[in-house]
């Protein structure tokens, strides 16, 4: 009877402390998919607004209740791997894509132009729940032209500080500019990466590279191992967005990165520890950085209660048999 008096003011104690839990921990466990979202887009150089610049945005995954995601209908056919780990991760996704949407002439799935405070606003409804590619038209402003990094943004996001999801975001989109009244000749080139350790043998003999231009093709090359996987363009106009991209290439993904004026085209062997591309992932933590992958918090109460809970009966047991003994 003593034992179970005892039993019962422990339970009773562990009661009045889930209270004291982390009520947000309970709350952002999933996400209220039903919840409208909105999205602006700020286009700013320094104080000046960038006005009547065009941007698109393209669904490429969807997302359910507990922040997982999974690549659109759409974007299904893409050879690329949406689990980014960190900034660097998610930046080549979204370089990755760039130059497959601008040749396949993907259809957005919107798009509008900055206001005259270089603001672009998505209302709530207008845009469904999911992670989306923003792309901006090269602009020209006050004699300079404008070329707008291509970035991601979740909608809505997960805010690990806050331990809550976030269903109204801002992005402040990242340029670079140049006077448009200096055209200088561009030079361009393409480095081929193989991450296939132990699967050498499975590389082709040689691959096909696309050079785009504002989203056509303009010229297309071979990389292999005569060329040491590597390719320049010399004395190409200014003025214009210039992507790369490479023809599908079997058990292997690709990631594009610019690296100033040399694309880096990854080729990564599909093996058990690296799956085939467009897997389920957890999202990134808040945009436009997209930082991390986000983290499930409603087991935390449920295991810290459980832990003191065990903890406690553990003791109990424990006394129970020096009780026993006397």
């Amino acid at each position: 009877m003593k034992m179970s008096k005892r039993i019962t003011a422990i339970l009773l104690g562990l009661m009045m402390l889930l209270p004291l839990l982390p009520t947000q921990a309970l709350a952002a466990g999933s996400l209220d998919t039903e919840r409208e979202v909105s999205l602006t887009i700020s286009a700013q150089d320094g104080d000046a607004p960038l006005a009547g610049e065009q941007f698109d945005l393209y669904l490429i995954a969807e997302i359910d209740r507990n922040g997982g995601l999974t690549a659109a209908e759409s974007f299904g056919s893409f050879d690329f791997n949406i689990a980014g780990e960190n900034d660097e991760a998610w930046k080549a996704l979204a370089s990755t894509l760039v130059g497959y949407v601008l040749r396949d002439n993907v259809t957005p799935s919107a798009g509008g132009v900055t206001d005259e405070q270089g603001l672009l606003n998505f209302a709530a409804g207008e845009l469904e729940q999911g992670l989306y590619l923003g792309l901006a038209d090269t602009h020209k402003q006050d004699g300079k032209v404008y070329e707008t990094a291509p970035f991601l943004v979740l909608l809505p996001a997960f805010d690990g500080e806050s331990g809550e999801w976030s269903y109204d975001q801002r992005v402040h989109p990242k340029f670079v500019s140049t006077p448009e009244d200096v055209p200088e000749p561009v030079d361009l080139k393409v480095l081929k990466v193989w991450k296939d350790d132990g699967n050498k043998d499975k590389r082709p003999e040689s691959i096909t590279i696309q050079l785009l231009r504002d989203g056509e093709v303009y010229e297309t090359v071979t990389l292999n191992a005569k060329n040491n996987w590597r390719y320049t363009w010399s004395g190409l106009e200014s003025g214009h967005r210039w992507n790369v991209v490479e023809s599908k290439v079997a058990d292997y993904s690709v990631q594009i990165t610019q690296e100033g004026i040399t694309f880096v085209v990854t080729n990564t062997y599909k093996t058990p520890d690296n799956p085939p591309a467009n897997p389920p992932a957890n999202p990134p933590s808040k945009p436009p950085k997209l930082p991390q992958t986000g983290q499930y918090w409603w087991p935390v109460p449920v295991l810290m209660t459980s832990g003191l809970l065990l903890v406690v009966l553990g003791l109990v047991r424990r006394r129970g048999g020096t009780d026993y003994e006397k």
